[in-house]
């Protein structure tokens, strides 16, 4: 019965389970022994889960109090307090134990850990379509080919919602040492970052004029900057040079605004893209 109950193909939701049911069948059985050795009958459930429902929430076991109270109920069922001894409580806390422990196995046997996996999965995907837009850019800017429509954000979307789930996941499971040790919440952060500053950005730099866009000079060395941040070694942020972009404006007779506006948001792209270089899996 406790393997049916704890089972799920999220290894880390049956680990969870089987340690609830184990941690409510030994602290149930404990307590309502006890109580059952003074009182009988329903007064006894009864000041047995009075006596549960602290000692549960002060050891932070809240999620075994349905285990707890099921046991205490269980013991309702013998007819004397005489008969409730130790070999009773040692027997339902081991065979709760075995269940809990067969289905631990079964869930590792057919459906195998594979949440960093999937994180490393999701992260080489979005690095691959930020690269290759990136490339895509650098050539439409050499006039080697036809501009690249923007990225469609809904694929990024799709993978950082699943990081983040994954994530979530890890961080309450028992590994979550690993996954502080490989850095997996600050990656997070920085896709989300990115793919806000990312957006932003392209969006400003569509809204350039295509032929003039093409002959910046200055456009041209900061896509090929965020490159190199991504694909190679990552540089410090340049500074704020809001003078060469305003030259920019007057020589290329381009929008003012959007220039400063695309400036701006390349400098914290800039960063996020050498930060998750720097934190790139290895």
């Amino acid at each position: 019965l406790a393997a049916i109950i704890v089972l799920d193909d999220n290894d880390d939701q049956t680990i969870s389970a089987a340690s609830a049911r184990i941690l409510g069948t030994v602290l149930g059985g404990l307590i309502t022994f006890l109580v059952h050795t003074i009182l009988s009958g329903w007064m006894g459930v009864l000041v047995s889960l009075v006596l549960m429902i602290p000692i549960l929430q002060a050891l932070g076991w809240q999620s075994a109090l349905g285990t707890a109270g099921i046991t205490c109920i269980m013991f309702l069922m013998i007819p004397s307090h005489v008969a409730l001894n130790w070999n009773y409580v040692f027997n339902r806390a081991l065979d709760t134990v075995v269940g809990c422990v067969v289905a631990i196995l079964v869930g590792l046997l057919f459906w195998p850990r594979d949440s960093y996996r999937e994180l490393n999965a999701a992260d080489q995907r979005l690095r691959c379509a930020l690269l290759s837009q990136l490339q895509h850019y650098n050539a439409w800017l050499q006039d080697q080919q036809q501009r690249p429509t923007p990225l469609n954000p809904a694929p990024l979307t799709t993978d950082l919602v699943r990081m983040e789930q994954l994530v979530g996941r890890e961080r309450s499971g028992p590994r979550h040492r690993l996954l502080r040790r490989r850095q997996w919440e600050q990656r997070l952060r920085l896709w989300q970052l990115t793919q806000f500053h990312w957006i932003s950005w392209e969006r400003l730099l569509q809204s350039l004029p295509e032929q003039k866009a093409q002959q910046a000079e200055l456009i041209r060395h900061t896509v090929e900057a965020l490159q190199q941040q991504l694909a190679a070694t990552p540089a410090p942020t340049p500074q704020r040079q809001s003078r060469s972009w305003q030259q920019l404006a007057e020589q290329q007779q381009l929008p003012l605004l959007p220039l400063l506006a695309l400036a701006e948001e390349l400098r914290p792209l800039h960063a996020c893209l050498g930060g998750l270089n720097r934190l790139a899996p290895q």
